[in-house]
């Protein structure tokens, strides 16, 4: 499978065997029905899975091998969309605005460093092209597999690479299941956030979470040093290939939509990408278009709506942050100051 395979020989695990870092990362998926897509599918049919399913990224399984062969992550898709709009303006287009637009953000990428897959997937307009000839087309947020037997404490390394997810590998040619970021922030609140969870005498060990863990979790996020400055904006008027590109260009998942006046608006993440196949006007489009299209998309297919943005304040602690992100089934918050958006 394409991917990397975390290495943890160096790294036995941490803490004792009670303590919520020595789970094991097979406990969490367990029952976990994987989705996956083959890989002779078409990058239509991959990304009507995601919306489908409500999946930011799906495995590609080649059934004559029997192996998985790739991962398809909506990076990827940004990535094609991107390089696709650049082969066609090349083509006879050179002085577009759309162009000049794409260069001045920087996100699109080179066409000589598209793989040979990727670039013939461009040359014949994709739509019949095979999804594994741009899968893993981006390096944002790159694929990992784990053992089952990887700790928490371990796939916490790898989220720290830059990966929001991983692979729990039953054996070389069945997942068991895919662990994010999400599930093991929803494991730790609902097993140390809430209630009266097991907390360790620190000298002493043996609890689910340290003395210093809980502590920590009352503390603020100002105090905690987790409030940046450093935040890609977009203006909801913002062109769609645009704020790919910023996605693209600054490695990141979601750029805050704001108003004139810096107050945030609303939220853009690569997850809204997958709608450009239900619609691809959306590609020439903006920010605002495309928010509203994905939030009238997700009630088609879930039955409710979704909200556009979360928000918490620099002086909230961790403990409220991370019950709203369990709560709300967010991806993130945005910190935000008084009077800048709710």
């Amino acid at each position: 499978m394409s991917g990397m395979q975390a290495d943890f020989t160096d790294r036995p695990g941490v803490g004792a065997a009670r303590h919520w870092m020595t789970v094991q990362a097979g406990e969490l998926v367990e029952n976990q029905r994987v989705i996956q897509v083959d890989s002779e599918a078409t990058i239509d049919e991959a990304c009507e899975a995601l919306i489908r399913h409500n999946i930011q990224s799906v495995p590609l399984y080649d059934h004559r091998s029997q192996t998985y062969v790739g991962m398809f992550d909506l990076h990827d898709y940004a990535s094609y969309v991107l390089s696709k709009r650049a082969t066609l303006m090349g083509r006879g287009n050179s002085g577009s605005s759309q162009e000049g637009m794409l260069s001045a953000a920087g996100g699109g990428m080179r066409r000589e460093s598209i793989s040979p897959l990727a670039r013939k997937a461009l040359g014949d307009g994709g739509r019949r092209s095979s999804v594994i000839m741009v899968s893993d087309m981006s390096t944002v947020n790159p694929f990992y597999s784990v053992l089952p037997e990887t700790t928490v404490a371990q796939v916490a390394m790898v989220f720290a690479k830059g990966a929001h997810r991983v692979a729990v590998m039953e054996n070389e040619r069945a997942i068991r299941g895919i662990l994010s970021q999400t599930k093991v922030v929803r494991y730790f609140f609902e097993h140390c956030g809430v209630g009266q969870p097991d907390v360790a005498d620190d000298s002493n060990g043996g609890g689910f979470i340290t003395r210093a863990e809980d502590e920590m979790l009352d503390k603020t996020l100002a105090d905690l040093g987790l409030v940046t400055r450093d935040v890609v904006t977009v203006r909801p008027e913002t062109p769609v290939l645009q704020a790919l590109s910023l996605l693209e260009q600054w490695r990141v998942s979601s750029v805050a939509v704001v108003d004139e006046e810096k107050r945030l608006v609303g939220n853009l993440s690569v997850g809204d990408v997958k709608y450009l196949v239900k619609d691809r006007s959306l590609i020439n489009a903006t920010c605002r278009d495309l928010v509203q299209a994905g939030r009238f998309l997700q009630g088609v297919y879930e039955g409710k709506d979704r909200a556009a943005v979360f928000s918490v304040r620099p002086q909230a602690t961790l403990r409220y942050a991370l019950s709203k992100l369990v709560a709300t089934g967010a991806h993130r918050l945005w910190i935000t100051e008084p009077g800048a958006g709710e």
